[in-house]
């Protein structure tokens, strides 16, 4: 489907007419006096200052801590079931390191070296790397989810826009709560937070929880790993803040700590054949059928029963630390300082083919050992990263600005040791078989980020009907990468593997082709570009707003930290994304509705590929031409009574390549040749994505407390797991293998339903209680994953939490 004027004529039309807006509505908000949900006015920072979100020109969603209480979103991961066109997923091998997608802008890898393309602010301060982003929800004021470009207030790597996790504040007021909760799979949960006015110009807030669960995936292999669970989790956090308050003056320092450690989740096999990497998993797996009726066992069984060999662990530690400071000069002026500081240290091993065979892992596996317990080459990730925005507002009777300067800093390593294979192969010699393992340290190496930035941003109001914005912000990065990379020296003759007689050998070259003597390589670069908002508003009364915009994008070129030679070290370049949108938001009485129509011209998108060159696994980031995303958004809140509340929520996403010609490695003649991917799709990215949800009070007296109801349905359509399918009219010569690596890529559409019971001051007491169940109907449903079938000969899917059930108990003070 193409996006053409009569199409955006009729969207236009369609939103003057029939009053359907953009997407943000307020979730249902507490109940006074047991009257039931009501509509209320929702507080956004979508453009830096307070607003209501029903006055801000940009496609946002808004939710609120009872929103994401009744929902059950209890981690980053859990908004996948909760906002169309927002997706979050990740790469099947990691649960720390989520993909986040908005409208089709989603990175294919997480390495250091590749920015993400919605970046994640935790009050007001950006996090990277994304490793460690999967942190447990607790004492959250709200998340905001902004739609579209936001290279003008938010900067550089906001392509697809950005995520917003506002955390609660001190207060006035002393109060706080207690709260446990306990399910199944031995979940057992302790969260609390005690605010703490010491006069009306200081106040502190602590919050903290600790969570235990069984895991999700049970291993049912035929070996001593039989029984373990995997993918469960033991996580704690304390967050403590500290507000200064005085007549034109006010300070907000936050620190918080979060740490998880889990036994990895398994990547679930979906997809094998003998292509590349597949072949010597065929000559050494397959003989007498075994690959095959492994794959076959896992498709007849759950998806959360799983087969591995080797038992890996993941843990994750984040401190974070932020400290806001406004000053108030004037009525009308006023100066903002935000500083962050961040550090996140990761640790992961994991079997990463979905089988019990010793073939693909994060981390080594014990050389013909049926299992292996204890890994060498764990994963280590290491990052600190420092920030400070400097804010300048200001109004008049006419104007709202802002300006302002801001600087980032990171420096991040990565270790590791990633075994690509391990069997014995037969040899044209009848019952000797040739031992191979081939493994690499990849990717290893140093990451050093640092960044500036210049904007302002100011809205003109002709009148009380129309205004104008318009936004301009220049970026600078600095970008610098060491890579440190090494692959397998093969033994001659072969000899048993261990580390010590089969050592790694240096893989990278210098500038001349020559082995580095330190195995040390630098390069640097530096990226910058202009980025900019226009939006023209027209505001008929108080309850309708009607706008236009065209905003742009900027995510930051970069280095492949898995590069070992001038060809792979080549610096991709920062890629662009221009916005076109028109939107509309209105209120009647009980309804509030929002829409949004927008026409994406993205260009230099950056895309990371896998290839297998015979003795190693690698992979290449590219500028993959351009591309045209279109799509439709709405949103409806009918509060039908003041005891019954229905929401509906719609995006259609029309992701396509206007011109890509991709190069792919031919594995016949180890060249490079080109391909035609103008009509691949992109991965993970649903065409339609839909939620429903309806929440009753049920009409009972003060003294028994307010009960409410609330159940939702999340749908999403079919999707594809692989970034240039059409590359396999190179890499795959076999008709029949060419076949299924096409059938492989496809994801099946799926829905999940929630349903919820809240007991509210109980008894008229303090006390309230809570019945969870998240995914109903048991739903087993792909998030994630990763295909590299036409390299590794695999596919692998991560799939979303099985059903949980889940009941709490919360004192209130």
């Amino acid at each position: 489907m193409r996006f053409n004027a009569n199409l955006l004529a009729v969207a236009v039309s369609s939103m003057m007419s029939a009053g359907i807006s953009t997407s943000v509505l307020a979730e249902e908000p507490p109940a006074a006096e047991n009257k039931g949900p009501a509509l209320e006015e929702v507080t956004v920072t979508a453009r830096r200052r307070e607003e209501n979100a029903q006055e801000v020109p940009i496609a946002l969603k808004v939710m609120d801590a009872e929103y994401l209480e009744k929902q059950n979103i209890v981690e980053l991961e859990s908004l996948a079931t909760a906002v169309p066109a927002v997706t979050i997923s990740n790469t099947g091998t990691s649960s720390n390191a989520p993909i986040v997608a908005v409208r089709g802008q989603r990175p294919t890898d997480t390495t250091l070296s590749l920015d993400q393309s919605i970046p994640i602010y935790f009050n007001e301060v950006v996090m990277t790397p994304s490793q460690g982003t999967n942190l447990a929800f607790y004492d959250l004021s709200n998340i905001q989810v902004l739609k579209g470009p936001q290279g003008t207030l938010f900067g550089r790597n906001t392509t697809g826009g950005a995520l917003l996790i506002t955390p609660a504040a001190p207060t006035l007021e002393q109060e706080g709560y207690v709260q446990i909760k306990a399910g199944n799979y031995n979940l057992w949960g302790l969260e609390g937070a005690f605010n703490m006015p010491v006069s009306d110009n200081l106040q502190f807030r602590v919050a903290g929880f600790t969570t235990k669960r069984d895991g999700y995936q049970d291993v049912v292999s035929d070996n001593d790993l039989k029984g373990e669970e995997l993918w469960d989790e033991d996580s704690q956090g304390l967050r403590i803040g500290m507000n200064l308050d005085f007549d034109n003056f006010s300070n907000l320092t936050m620190l918080a700590y979060d740490e998880n450690d889990m036994l990895s989740r398994a990547p679930v096999i979906s997809g094998y054949a003998p292509i590349q990497l597949g072949g010597l998993i065929e000559a050494a797996y397959n003989q007498n059928g075994e690959m095959d009726a492994a794959l076959a066992r896992q498709k007849n069984r759950s998806a959360h029963d799983v087969e591995i060999d080797l038992l890996g662990r993941e843990t994750v530690e984040n401190f974070f630390a932020s400290n806001t400071t406004q000053f108030e000069i004037s009525d009308s002026l006023s100066i903002k300082n935000i500083f962050g500081y961040r550090t996140v240290e990761t640790t992961r091993t994991v079997d990463a083919d979905g089988t019990a065979f010793p073939i693909f892992s994060n981390g080594i596996s014990d050389y013909g050992a049926e299992v292996t317990r204890d890994p060498e080459g764990a994963e280590v990730i290491d990052a600190e990263q420092f920030s400070n925005e400097f804010q300048l507002l200001g109004s008049t009777d006419k104007i709202e600005w802002i300006t302002g300067l801001y600087w980032y800093k990171m420096n991040a390593s990565q270790d590791g040791l990633t075994q690509v294979f391990s069997g014995n192969i037969p040899t044209p010699a009848p019952g000797i078989f040739l031992p191979a393992f081939i493994y690499q340290a990849s990717p290893v190496g140093d990451v050093n980020n640092e960044a500036y930035g210049i904007f302002g941003e100011a809205t003109y109001h002709f009148d009380e009907e129309w205004a104008l914005t318009l936004g301009l912000r220049q970026s600078w990065d600095e970008r610098s990468v060491t890579v440190k990379n090494q692959k397998q020296a093969p033994p001659t003759p072969p000899l048993e593997f261990n580390l010590v007689t089969d050592p790694l050998e240096c893989a990278v070259k210098d500038k001349n082709g020559n082995t580095e003597p330190d195995c040390a390589r630098t390069e640097s670069e530096t990226f910058s570009s202009p980025t900019g908002r226009i939006v023209v508003s027209y505001t008929p009364d108080d309850s309708t707003l009607i706008y236009g915009s065209v905003s742009t994008g900027y995510r930051s070129g970069g280095f492949n930290l898995r590069a070992v030679d001038n060809e792979t070290l080549k610096p991709f370049d920062e890629e662009t994304v221009v916005t076109y949108e028109i939107g509309h938001k209105a209120e009647w009485d009980s309804v509030r509705t929002a829409v949004a129509a927008y026409v994406q011209k993205y260009d230099d998108i950056q895309k990371t590929v896998a290839l297998f060159t015979g003795s190693n696994f690698e992979t290449s980031t590219i500028n993959a031409a351009s591309a045209t995303i279109q799509g439709f958004e709405a949103d409806v809140m009918w509060a039908v009574t003041n005891d019954l509340v229905l929401t509906l929520g719609y995006a259609y996403t029309d992701a396509s390549y206007d011109k890509w010609i991709a190069e792919v490695r031919d594995p016949d003649t180890n060249t490079m040749v080109e391909v035609d991917a103008s009509d691949d799709d992109f991965g993970f990215t649903p065409k339609n994505t839909a939620t429903v949800s309806a929440s009753y009070t049920l009409p009972t007296s003060a003294e028994l407390g307010e009960m409410t109801l609330s159940g939702s349905v999340y749908w999403q359509d079919e999707m594809v797991n692989f970034a240039i399918p059409s590359e396999f009219e190179v890499t795959v010569t076999d008709d029949a293998l060419r076949e299924v690596a096409y059938e492989s890529i496809n994801v099946k559409s799926y829905a999940v339903a929630n349903l919820r019971f809240d007991w509210r001051n109980m008894m008229n007491s303090d006390f309230d209680s809570a019945l969870t169940v998240s995914n109903v109907n048991d739903k087993e449903y792909v998030i994630g994953g990763f295909n590299q079938i036409d390299s590794l000969g695999l596919v692998e899917s991560a799939y979303g939490p099985p059903r949980t059930i889940i009941g709490s108990l919360r004192y209130n003070f």
